[in-house]
């Protein structure tokens, strides 16, 4: 069953199935190393979609310019 957690990159509230994370929005996500390496240096909990992905479009425009990935509050 899923949980209500709060994306701590955003702030936006989501369900995550950590029980069955096949069925969870983030297994959807293709991020490769460098992201997820990224989330887990920078995070302590899931991700909301949205972060997932504007991380992994971040990433994918440009590996060097970790600066833009940031919200505005993590500088």
């Amino acid at each position: 069953m899923p949980i209500k957690k709060v994306c701590p990159r955003c702030g936006a509230t989501f369900d995550c199935s950590h029980n069955d994370i096949s069925s969870c929005h983030c297994a959807t996500i293709n991020l490769g190393k460098s992201p997820c390496t990224y989330i887990q240096k920078h995070y302590s909990d899931c991700l909301c979609h949205d972060c997932l992905i504007e991380i992994k479009a971040n990433f994918d425009h440009s590996e060097s310019n970790l600066y833009c990935i940031k919200k505005k509050d993590d500088v």
